[in-house]
């Protein structure tokens, strides 16, 4: 079965980007803009690896991932994020995430973390 992958940020050039990084492993890619969207599709739907922006309109990364925790939901979280300082870093991780990595990214950076945690 191929592994789903959801990727959550507001703007379109990494959405873009990240799909097209992506693709070539031949998964299942789905899109959400916001926290909430993001919220709404890991409730109903099953996702292997979520790669998630910290700066969203509305909710933010951290609430996601904090939301996403109080389930019982195990799915992986990638923050993805511009403003990466080491504050947001080990606060997201504390919350359960994953990984973290920092905007801007080469296409293999993203290609050799999404496979270091969906393998796992």
């Amino acid at each position: 079965m191929q592994k789903q992958i959801l990727i959550v940020d507001d703007e379109k050039n990494i959405r873009l980007t990240l799909r097209r990084s992506l693709e070539t492993l031949h998964f299942e890619i789905q899109e959400a803009l916001t926290g909430e969207e993001a919220l709404e599709m890991i409730n109903t739907q099953h996702f292997d690896l979520v790669l998630l922006d910290l700066k969203l309109p509305g909710i933010s990364g951290l609430d996601v991932i904090r939301q996403v925790r109080n389930t019982d939901n195990p799915v992986k979280i990638i923050i993805i994020s511009a403003h990466g300082t080491i504050e947001a870093a080990v606060e997201s991780m504390k919350l359960g995430a994953s990984d973290f990595i920092e905007k801007p990214f080469t296409p293999d950076e993203i290609r050799q973390l999404v496979l270091k945690h969906i393998e796992e």
